[in-house]
């Protein structure tokens, strides 16, 4: 079979695996900024805890905060709702509400459908309920772990965040940018990654100690990770004195003029630098790639193309954006 080649499904074959698939498939229709749903398969109605009659016509996400205060309204649902109106995939994990009212955690996938013409139809989105909780850290207070919502918030916070910096960490991080690059294929979609290094920390760590490097990295790691307010942007620490973005949609001189954005930011803390070939103050150097994924490459190389481009920008004298397009 050639590599353009279709394979041809019938209608009634594709129905039956998608109402045997363990996760649950939802589809709604994307109709002047409605998102009523069409389609939900049995395991949706297991997850949601009611029939399909109870969420077919409903806002896609409507069903998401049925019951939930206000407060419950999380930043997963923003980032969903940012998504249906900018035609782009995502991911967020969300605390849902289900029939009889007990509370869970699950994430979901939202992808676009388009047309012949590339325009967006429908939208298809994948609920998977998050129930392992082996890897819940140790530290949680007794009475956290014996509430279910409570642990099961935990456990997700210990897996994706980073305890020092509250970024995503690199595990995570790492496959959520190979989950992107996979969409980002599929779609055409350009990608860009910035990674920024703090110049001469090693020598500030030798001044001021691991606790005073940690709390400083801390301080600047937070104000790296406010400059990106995107619902798609995912901010993650990449190394003891690295952190790392990627961002969906942005040409190269959009995502390098960003990080010129996040350098200044850096030199504006004026954290103390006294050992600073630099300046006397702490300051970053940044790599910035920017590409449309090859039909036939990894995720690897967006990651070989910005340290590259990092290593230019130390090499230049620091303190200073390098920026490439890897397409």
């Amino acid at each position: 079979m050639s590599a353009n080649a279709t394979l041809r499904i019938d209608a009634g074959l594709l129905q039956t695996a998608v109402d045997c698939a363990p996760e649950g498939v939802v589809v709604c229709e994307a109709r002047d900024g409605r998102w009523p749903v069409v389609f939900v398969n049995p395991a949706m109605e297991r997850l949601m805890g009611c029939e399909a009659s109870a969420l077919l016509g409903q806002e896609l996400l409507e069903h998401e905060q049925m019951r939930l205060p206000a407060s419950e309204l999380q930043d997963g649902l923003k980032k969903l709702r940012c998504a249906l109106h900018e035609g782009v995939s995502c991911r967020a994990l969300l605390r849902t509400c289900r029939q009889d009212g007990t509370l869970f955690w699950h994430q979901v996938t939202l992808s676009p459908m388009r047309d012949a013409r590339g325009e967006v139809t429908h939208f298809v989105s994948f609920h998977h309920e998050y129930t392992d909780r082996s890897r819940i850290d140790s530290r949680v207070d007794p009475q956290e772990a014996r509430d279910p919502a409570m642990s099961t918030q935990s456990m997700l916070a210990y897996v994706r965040d980073d305890k020092l910096t509250g970024l995503l960490r690199r595990s995570y991080f790492d496959d959520q940018v190979k989950r992107e690059w996979g969409m980002a294929q599929r779609e055409s979609r350009r990608l860009s990654l910035l990674l920024f290094d703090l110049d001469c920390y090693s020598q500030y760590k030798e001044v001021f100690g691991g606790s005073g490097a940690e709390q400083s990295f801390k301080r600047i790691a937070r104000a790296i990770g406010g400059c990106f307010r995107r619902a798609s942007d995912l901010c993650g620490r990449f190394g003891d004195d690295q952190i790392a973005v990627l961002a969906t949609g942005l040409e190269l001189p959009q995502a390098k003029a960003m990080a010129e954005t996040v350098i200044a930011r850096v030199r504006e803390l004026g954290v103390h630098h006294p050992r600073s070939a630099v300046s006397r103050f702490v300051t970053a150097s940044a790599g910035v790639v920017s590409c449309v994924p090859a039909r036939n490459g990894g995720h690897e190389r967006l990651y070989e193309a910005a340290l590259a481009a990092l290593r230019s920008a130390k090499g230049q004298g620091k303190n200073r954006v390098v920026g490439e397009a890897d397409d």
